[in-house]
């Protein structure tokens, strides 16, 4: 049996809403399950480019979501990761967040982005 793992963001949200979403729910379920194999349905729809869906994220944070899978992935022990390519509809973001993705996957190392402190 699988899992899935569905977070709705609001829209307007952005990196530090991503990064928080990702660190506060996504990994530590990733972890908790204890997959053999993880899938990821990677679609570039959240980019600020993108005129469907409202979202604020830039390559660089398709990058980083990347990267934090791919160290907990190795983390839980089994290290198999693979992603399949989704929507988007400008295709100059989709290649650019493609092109990050596939850096992350060659070992570039890519930040969640945090908050910014006052």
């Amino acid at each position: 049996t699988g899992t899935t793992l569905n977070v709705p963001m609001p829209p307007g949200s952005g990196p530090a809403a991503y990064g928080a979403a990702f660190r506060e729910l996504v990994l530590p379920a990733l972890l908790a399950f204890d997959a053999e194999l993880v899938l990821v349905s990677s679609g570039f729809d959240a980019h600020a480019r993108d005129p469907l869906a409202q979202l604020e994220l830039d390559a660089d944070c398709f990058g980083a979501m990347t990267t934090a899978l791919l160290e907990h992935v190795e983390e839980a022990g089994h290290g198999r990761l693979a992603l399949f390519l989704e929507g988007g509809y400008d295709l100059g973001a989709v290649e650019e967040s493609v092109c990050a993705v596939a850096k992350a996957l060659e070992g570039e190392r890519y930040e969640l982005a945090r908050e910014p402190v006052d």
